[in-house]
């Protein structure tokens, strides 16, 4: 803070250019705010001009302060409060620009519905009562201060997990002497993000990141995107499972609350070769393979066991998906619809072939077999056959056999 006798920093610079480039003609020994000594080599009456001039300047000398930022601080945060809207006419609005950028993706979880990302913003606003004179401070044009020391705006990221009220914390802002605000808040950032998982695993999704005041109206501050010279999604760290492929932003008004919101939006693809190897290949030679049930013949045996080991691979598939996909019924994945499509189709080849085994079973059953009975232990004697001339039955061994039919 400039005190009362305290003379501008320009004099005081001349001042001292001055007496040093005089120091090879006089020799200072002492001096103090009351009284100066100067001894001079000739005693002349120009000489003793100078030595008064020269007292009168180190006299002057005494009450120059050359200031640094501390004392910028001090003149800045005297009589300033951070609660106060940085406007000498308290009626006028805080325009706030701001600008988004995404560095690294971590997470993009279908099931869960939501986005995890590190990232930054770019703050700008102007305070009217963080200004002052380059002039009077050894030409600083900028200084760092605490954020918790000056006005910032309301910001907040909606639909987020954890930077419900703000937009995470960086320690400083930057401050220049016309009063331009710098401020760069940064986190790692969890926003809910509805993902359509319908053309899994052929999908492109939309994810909006909204950024708008808490509880504060256009009336004390209005946020105003600034769009970036760069492609903000080249900026964008590569991910091995999505694409980016475009990131945009507008700017809505919201009528009932009185204020502005600005919604940046991020557009990417999934990479889906590996999916394609991993996961439909897989599914499609087993949907063949499920479609050749029906050409096994059923007398072999192994028509039930093929179809139960089908029916355990499809249910394995599903309980992947179960694991990844979200649990919805208004995005169900083609896939998904896929694969139990054909774990129905087992289900009806297991059940025809098992109806099947049972029928020939029964029907061998009611066949009929052709056996020989021996006759001895029948009491009664049967007559089968003719009699000879001499009475006797015809028949070399003399035992009596009735062929008889028996129902197995």
């Amino acid at each position: 803070m400039k005190g009362k006798y305290q003379m501008p920093s320009f004099f005081c610079r001349h001042i001292y250019l001055y007496l040093w480039q005089r120091r090879s003609m006089y020799t200072v020994n002492s001096f103090s705010c009351s009284h100066a000594t100067i001894e001079h080599g000739k005693r002349s009456k120009k000489s003793n001009m100078n030595q008064v001039n020269t007292v009168v300047l180190l006299h002057a000398l005494l009450h120059c302060h050359f200031t640094s930022a501390d004392s910028i601080e001090n003149y800045l945060f005297e009589h300033y409060s951070a609660r106060m809207k940085p406007r000498r006419n308290q009626k006028e609005l805080v325009e706030v620009d701001i600008a988004m950028t995404i560095q690294t993706v971590l997470k993009v979880d279908e099931r869960f519905q939501y986005i995890s990302f590190y990232g930054w913003f770019e703050v700008q606003w102007r305070d009217e009562f963080l200004m002052w004179n380059e002039t009077e401070y050894q030409g600083i044009k900028k200084i760092s201060v605490p954020y918790q020391h000056v006005w910032v705006p309301d910001i907040s990221m909606y639909y987020s997990e954890e930077h419900i009220h703000d937009l995470g914390v960086h320690p400083f802002v930057s401050v220049t002497s016309q009063g331009h605000v710098t401020w760069f808040p940064g986190a790692k950032y969890t926003v809910q993000c509805y993902l359509k998982v319908k053309k899994f695993p052929f999908d492109r999704q939309k994810c909006s990141i909204v950024v708008a005041a808490w509880q504060t109206t256009d009336w004390m501050q209005k946020l105003a995107p600034r769009a970036r010279s760069v492609n903000e999604v080249k900026g964008i760290a590569e991910n091995g499972e999505w694409e980016f492929q475009n990131f945009t932003y507008e700017e809505n008004y919201d009528a009932e609350f009185d204020l502005t919101k600005i919604v940046y939006t991020l557009e990417f693809q999934r990479r889906y070769r590996y999916f394609l190897l991993c996961t439909i290949m897989p599914i499609v030679i087993l949907s063949v393979l499920n479609s050749l049930t029906f050409l096994i013949p059923v007398e072999s045996g192994e028509r039930i066991t093929y179809c139960l080991t089908l029916f355990l691979t499809f249910t394995v598939f599903l309980t992947l998906f179960d694991q990844t996909m979200p649990r919805n019924s208004i995005d169900v994945p083609y896939i998904t619809v896929f694969v139990s499509f054909h774990l129905f189709l087992c289900v009806i080849s297991t059940v025809v072939s098992i109806l099947t085994i049972s029928s020939k079973r029964g029907q061998e059953c009611d066949s009929r077999d052709t056996q020989i009975v021996p006759l001895e232990s029948q009491g009664e004697d049967l007559h089968l056959g003719e009699v000879n001339a001499d009475g006797k039955r015809s028949g070399s061994s003399g035992k009596n056999y009735l062929r008889r039919t028996l129902k197995m």
